[in-house]
């Protein structure tokens, strides 16, 4: 696996919360209002138009896997507690790394979206972040999806050092505004583009540290992956 260390964190404007999340499985649909007024396992899925980049992603300081100079780029706007989210990392990133990651055509970018009523996904993606300051921030995020139904009783800090974090500069860097910062512009990014489930991808030929691409909701499987990887392969080497 090739990794690229990641650029230290810099600071960002405040920004506001993602109003409405969903999050898209690939059985099924978990919704927001659904999950308000019932504990059902056939919550409604939200009818929405198709999702259109407004303005191109600003990936420069958030975690990078692969190599930077791949000529395919993929966005993750990720929630460490969103069952979706850990599927798809259990099921299709591994998939997509040895396929494309490990191979140096894809570089994936994670992008932080902590859903409202997830009570322990804001201070998983704050530990996420700060384990950068140790270059190991994939480790903390294998991690935290490994043991994320522990991180209710045990929380996401535990977990992390657990792993093999250092706790002391995990703790000093939690105290840091910079890493909620840095969040809270990934979550105006969302709300910016009408994003509003996790895991949401934008998938498209790389260009440098902005992104465009083809969004995709859910965690759809792999074969679906596969063919817009493919197509923003063919698309990066028609440009050239």
């Amino acid at each position: 696996m090739i990794q690229i260390k990641p650029i230290s964190l810099k600071s960002f404007a405040k920004a506001g919360l993602v109003i409405c999340c969903v999050g898209v499985g690939i059985g099924g649909t978990l919704a927001y209002q659904g999950w308000q007024s019932t504990t059902s396992t056939k919550a409604k899925s939200i009818p929405r138009e198709p999702l259109h980049l407004k303005t191109a992603l600003l990936i420069q300081g958030d975690p990078i896997l692969g190599r930077k100079d791949a000529p395919v780029t993929i966005v993750e706007f990720s929630d460490f507690e969103c069952p979706y989210c850990q599927r798809f990392h259990n099921e299709v990133l591994p998939q997509i790394q040895s396929e494309y990651i490990d191979k140096g055509l894809v570089r994936f970018v994670h992008k932080d979206l902590p859903l409202p009523y997830h009570n322990n996904a804001k201070e998983a993606a704050h530990v996420a972040r700060c384990s950068m300051d140790q270059n190991d921030y994939w480790l903390a995020y294998k991690a935290l999806f490994a043991a994320q139904n522990c991180l209710d009783c045990q929380g996401a800090l535990t977990i992390a050092t657990a792993a093999g974090l250092n706790e002391t500069k995990l703790r000093k860097c939690l105290k840091s505004k910079q890493v909620a910062s840095i969040i809270n512009s990934n979550r105006s990014e969302a709300e910016l583009h009408g994003i509003r489930a996790t895991p949401t991808f934008v998938i498209g030929p790389s260009q440098g540290s902005k992104h465009h691409g083809e969004i995709l909701e859910g965690a759809q499987p792999w074969p679906e992956f596969q063919r817009l990887i493919k197509k923003a392969i063919a698309n990066n080497k028609s440009n050239k």
